[in-house]
């Protein structure tokens, strides 16, 4: 019985240490199982919230002030606790796009809608918990879009047996698909259209990498149809990308209705022309990278940006074959958007509350004020006018100086 109390005393000794040394969160570590470190107590204090940023516990102090000024970004919009149109602050705004700049509209998690109207920013309900990727606003209505191809629009004339519109004129609608193709495998993540354009342009991603079936393509067209408010086909085949790359693509952007740039993973870039068309041509560019591309902006038929993990820039300036390298990036976070007003007005975003700059001579990092020891994931970003941009992300839409 003795040997027996010993045996279960050492094997509990045994196991002890080799929890505290191996297999934990930062693996096996030789070195560690020989001399494990001890951890030392800390006494328990009062569980409290957010304080203010101590400068010496933090590599980026210098870029998250506590005060708002008119040259930092500084929350502005649908989060203001103090306004009964408040948006939950654990909601991710995934798009913010507008008419004008009293025209703006932001969706996001969980069916997030709302609308600034130059002055307020005021709720709307879709009555959909479905995340809103993106936004398509047309001259008369407004259509939001799923992640997976749901379609909820208002302003457009409900059809026979279709779903009765939300308190706010909100309808859902699903697509019908030409030659019976059908988005039914993709992830929409970006879109783009002209103004005035027929066409919506959407980025997929897709999760079957398949070439034989029209469900893998990367690259969609949406439009609204008096007969079947809206028709859905392939515009782009994958074959146009090396590897397949074409069914993983993240965003698109044109200078016109006719001509646009789309980017995907693995650092694929492809220009569409005759965009409006029947049928659309399309051709690869050199992008310098395998990094993922989840963002393109273009100024114009020979200027474009592009951005991306590992804080990748690439910069079109009119090549016939491939886009340029930017160097002296003042990240190396993932970039997620990109969006301008001028070839020296551009704005990238991207995680750990990073937003960037350009004024045509360079890049700079551009301070946020009053949001604490948060460093929220950027998503979106938009502008009306040089000067005017709004930024989205998890639980915060911020603007210049907190204005519009």
């Amino acid at each position: 019985e003795m040997r027996l109390v010993l045996w279960i005393v050492g094997a509990g000794i045994a196991a002890c240490s080799a929890a505290g040394v191996g297999g934990g969160e930062y693996g096996d570590d030789p070195e560690d199982a020989s001399m494990p470190t001890p951890t030392p107590e800390v006494e328990a204090g009062p569980d409290v919230g957010p304080t203010e940023l101590d400068a010496s516990a933090c590599t980026d102090c210098e870029y998250f002030p506590e005060t708002c000024s008119a040259d930092v970004l500084c929350p502005n919009g649908p989060f203001d606790a103090n306004s009964s149109e408040s948006l939950d602050v654990r909601t991710s705004i995934e798009s913010i796009r507008g008419r004008s700049s009293k025209d703006v509209w932001v969706v996001g998690a969980l069916g997030a809608i709302a609308h600034f109207d130059g002055v307020v920013w005021k709720r709307s309900d879709a009555e959909t918990q479905d995340t809103l990727m993106n936004l398509w606003l047309r001259e008369s209505s407004e259509v939001a879009l799923g992640g997976f191809g749901q379609v909820y629009a208002r302003g457009v004339e409900i059809v026979d047996g279709g779903a009765s519109p939300s308190i706010d004129g909100w309808a859902p609608y699903s697509p019908t698909y030409v030659a019976g193709q059908k988005l039914t495998d993709a992830r929409v993540v970006g879109v783009w259209a002209a103004p005035g354009s027929e066409w919506l342009w959407c980025a997929a991603q897709t999760s079957s990498t398949s070439t034989t079936t029209s469900a893998t393509a990367g690259l969609w067209r949406l439009r609204q149809r008096p007969s079947t408010p809206f028709e859905g086909n392939v515009a782009v085949a994958t074959s146009v990308c090396r590897q397949n790359a074409c069914t993983q693509m993240t965003s698109v952007h044109g200078a016109s209705a006719d001509e646009l740039w789309a980017v995907g993973i693995e650092g694929s870039i492809v220009r569409v022309n005759d965009a409006e068309s029947a049928s659309p041509s399309v051709r690869g560019f050199n992008s310098q990278t395998l990094n993922a591309l989840n963002g393109v902006w273009s100024a114009s038929a020979s200027e474009a940006w592009a951005v991306g993990v590992a804080g990748t820039i690439r910069h079109y300036t009119g090549d016939p074959a491939r886009w340029d390298i930017v160097s002296n990036v003042p990240t190396s976070v993932d970039l997620n958007a990109v969006w301008g007003t001028s070839p020296s007005d551009v704005w990238v975003v991207g995680d750990r509350g990073v937003v960037l700059h350009y004024d045509g001579n360079g890049w700079s990092r551009v301070k946020i004020a009053g949001i604490g020891q948060d460093r929220p994931d950027l998503k979106t970003v938009w502008s009306a006018a040089p000067g005017h941009p709004w930024i989205g992300g998890r639980g915060v839409v911020l603007s210049l100086g907190g204005k519009p």
